[in-house]
């Protein structure tokens, strides 16, 4: 019995845990987000061709 009660408490401890975690904010960038820019940097970074851009 001692051993169950344990693992019980455990088990409500990592509930109580999990539930109390605090979720990051929606709101993270200030003002506009620039995607292109974003897009070309990675993509710059990783040394892959653009071929989604049009010409």
């Amino acid at each position: 019995m001692n051993a169950l009660w344990w693992i019980i408490s455990g088990v409500v401890l990592l509930v109580l845990a999990s539930s109390r975690r605090v979720r990051p904010d929606r709101e993270r960038l200030p003002g506009d987000f620039n995607f292109d820019a974003y897009k070309t940097r990675e993509i710059v970074q990783r040394g892959v061709f653009d071929k989604t851009k049009w010409r």
